[in-house]
């Protein structure tokens, strides 16, 4: 008899926790609703400070490890989706079902919970261009030419003090771990008159296995759970630079993509190493002149002709290096990050990499560069 009242207890507790935490994730759901629509609360009392300092703390203590702790926490549970679809199925054959699911159910709402009060909330933050003042519009032909224009130029004498291999193609000699080191000085440059891009926090991570996720076309990720910027290093040494910038920017909670992107850009360009600088106009240029290709793809061909030999040289290397890289499982990986990206509010997923055009435009016109 006490055996079946200890038994009914458990449940009830069970039960009673569960439905706390489904109170949490609606709570969670409310919360960001009502902030989507009050960004600057959101802004002044969670992304700006309270999630800033948690950030800080948590990548400072998972920092002082030398590998990705985000990447084995990351393998290790997805190793377990197949071991508990197993263990689904035997539950329901041999009994006992109803007790897992509700464990299985619990972790994944804690999770998201856990997921939302860490960095969440920050893909409703204030936008990086409402916090610089910068005007995005609609934009015509012309100034998307100019401004590719102005990139290119910038690409072209940047170039000529850019190290390179003995194919002519621009080579960081110093590897990940040169880069790794020196990628927080364009931060400590622009956090002294951007202060939402300041701050002390843990370095970036290397990803081991890094040569596999090549297929899948991720060049990084930010870990919310460890507050870890980790990055693929066996990425081509041209955008390295400006996707560990890219990475260290969700680290400071700008969370959708093409904010990311701005960022490194302006990461880049105040930081005090040519490396750095070219690699972040590079990334620029891309995105503009994919842009301009949509619009015009004949007038993007008669632009292009006006890269340096060696901007093409690094170019063509770079396409040349994904080329091997395409298929089935980037096509997959591509989706799965799509849906990822709409569920937490960028309706264009991962199109919305596009939109940082008009964060460049603006920016250009604003300091007169176009």
């Amino acid at each position: 008899m006490n055996s079946l009242l200890i038994i009914d207890k458990f449940k009830s507790k069970r039960k009673s926790n569960l439905l706390l935490v489904l109170i949490m994730i609606l709570l969670c759901f409310s919360i960001n609703k009502f902030m989507g629509n009050h960004q600057e609360i959101l802004e002044r009392y969670y992304s700006g400070t309270i999630n800033k300092w948690i950030i800080q703390g948590v990548s400072q203590i998972t920092g002082i490890l030398p590998f990705s702790l985000a990447e084995i926490l990351y393998v290790g549970h997805l190793i377990m989706i197949p071991v508990i679809v197993v263990l689904f199925i035997y539950k329901l054959l041999k009994g006992g079902f109803l007790q897992f699911f509700y464990k299985v159910l619990s972790y994944i709402c804690v999770v998201y919970v856990i997921f939302m009060l860490m960095w969440g909330f920050n893909y409703s933050r204030m936008p990086i261009g409402a916090i610089l003042d910068l005007q995005t519009e609609s934009y015509s032909k012309e100034e998307l030419y100019k401004l590719n224009e102005a990139l290119i130029e910038k690409a072209n004498i940047l170039r000529i003090d850019v190290p390179e291999n003995s194919d002519g193609v621009m080579h960081l000699a110093g590897g990940y771990k040169d880069i790794f080191s020196r990628a927080f000085l364009g931060y400590e440059t622009l956090g002294k008159t951007v202060k939402v891009l300041s701050g002390n926090y843990g370095g970036p991570k290397p990803i081991i296995l890094s040569k596999p996720m090549l297929y899948t076309g991720i060049t990084g990720m930010y870990f919310p759970f460890t507050a870890e910027a980790n990055v693929n290093t066996a990425t081509s040494n041209l955008l390295l630079p400006a996707t560990v910038l890219h990475e260290m920017a969700h680290q400071r909670g700008f969370a959708s993509e093409d904010e990311a992107n701005y960022i490194a850009y302006l990461t880049a360009s105040a930081h005090p190493d040519i490396d750095f600088q070219y690699s972040g106009t590079i990334l620029a240029l891309i995105h503009s002149m994919n842009a301009l290709s949509v619009e015009d793809a004949e007038l993007a061909a008669n632009l292009s002709t006006t890269y340096s030999d060696e901007l093409k040289r690094d170019i063509r290397s770079y396409t040349e290096f994904w080329k091997g890289y395409k298929g089935k499982v980037n096509e997959t990986a591509n989706r799965v990050n799509d849906t990822y990206l709409k569920i937490n509010g960028e309706k264009e997923g991962t199109k919305s990499y596009g939109r940082m055009v008009d964060l460049l435009l603006a920016h250009f016109i604003k300091h007169g560069e176009i």
